[in-house]
């Protein structure tokens, strides 16, 4: 197999690896563009707001495209999301992609105070209603959770509406994909299950009338790139025991589902009892591999190819926070190959 990733590939960055990230966020995307990454991606949890760094990235850019990895649909109302995604959109010549989720109920109660309910039919919603305000309409739309009343944008969007890209797992989140999204953002899906699932998400869209290709299939990659792989190794191991110890049975379920029902049980177990290093100890190689992309330059180029092999028509290298500076740094001056 070509040690290349032959064809494109995204970065989403985080400015909170060390202390310095942040002043770095700048320099990074354009690293991305100057080495041809297709796109610059910030996720949103609970620590720096994306859409404003998302505009850091813009203004110090010329062309790579921009977007979220993810937002959630709880915290920001569709009127604003579709206010944000046309801001965006409009200032950065149509490169923004909104990237959205329904996350956690850990974090959308625990953070937000927020109560996670009927998820899907929320993210189902927020589509319906950004698509349209974004589209330049006037809208009158009353669902169970989100509502507008006889309200536009006050301006005509000038670059269209921009692509919406979801985050779903589940049964029905899937089918929404298929049916409405432009894209598909999977996250910590193991590469064993992208083909069956990708797949799936295919078929829903050739049923809902949309032609072949209608969505993006983007998975979410964490990544880390160091000279010295179990180095590399490490830093998603870590990663991977936090979030199957500490966000909730959402990501826990489908690990399980392929092939990792032992381990995610030990994580859940370890993590439960604050055993932190027991869990990361469960983290197996296979783990790492089958989730993400971990080791030397040339390794994690021939591993993202197997992504592509797997169904992915645009991988994003996901940099999680067990990374240091110096590792994101290797990790876009080789990714591409160029």
């Amino acid at each position: 197999m070509s040690t290349d990733t032959a064809g494109p590939i995204g970065v989403s960055l985080r400015p909170e690896y060390d202390a310095s990230a942040l002043g770095r966020l700048a320099d990074y995307s354009k690293v991305a563009e100057k080495k041809g990454f297709d796109s610059v991606w910030i996720a949103e949890s609970w620590g720096l707001d994306a859409t404003t760094l998302l505009a850091h990235v813009g203004a110090n850019t010329e062309h790579i495209r921009i977007g979220t990895s993810i937002i959630n649909v709880y915290s920001r109302t569709p009127s604003l999301l579709a206010m944000t995604s046309v801001t965006l959109n409009d200032l950065y010549g149509g490169r923004f992609i909104l990237g959205l989720g329904a996350s956690t109920a850990a974090l959308i109660e625990g953070w937000h105070g927020l109560k996670f309910d009927k998820p899907v039919t929320r993210m189902r919603e927020t589509i319906e209603i950004v698509r349209k305000l974004t589209q330049g309409e006037t809208l009158t739309y009353e669902g169970k959770t989100a509502s507008v009343h006889g309200y536009r944008l006050r301006f005509e969007p000038q670059k269209g509406a921009p692509p919406i890209y979801l985050a779903a797992l589940g049964p029905e989140g899937l089918k929404l994909t298929g049916q409405l999204s432009d894209g598909w953002l999977p996250y910590l899906l193991p590469r064993r299950g992208l083909t069956e699932t990708a797949t799936l998400i295919h078929a829903e869209a050739r049923q809902a009338g949309r032609p072949e290709g209608a969505v993006c299939i983007a998975p979410l990659v964490p990544t880390a790139v160091a000279e010295n792989g179990d180095e590399a190794r490490d830093a998603i191991r870590q990663h991977l025991a936090f979030y199957l110890g500490a966000m909730g049975p959402h990501y826990r379920g489908f690990v399980a589902r392929y092939g990792f029902e032992t381990e995610v049980e030990t994580v859940r177990q370890a993590w439960a009892n604050k055993e932190h290093k027991v869990a990361r100890a469960a983290i197996t190689d296979l783990m790492i591999d089958e989730i993400g992309v971990a080791g030397t330059p040339q390794e994690c180029r021939a591993k993202f190819a197997k992504w592509r092999a797997a169904g992915a028509d645009l991988p994003i290298a996901f940099f999680p926070g067990t990374c240091s500076n110096a590792m994101v740094e290797l990790a876009m001056e080789t990714l591409t190959g160029k």
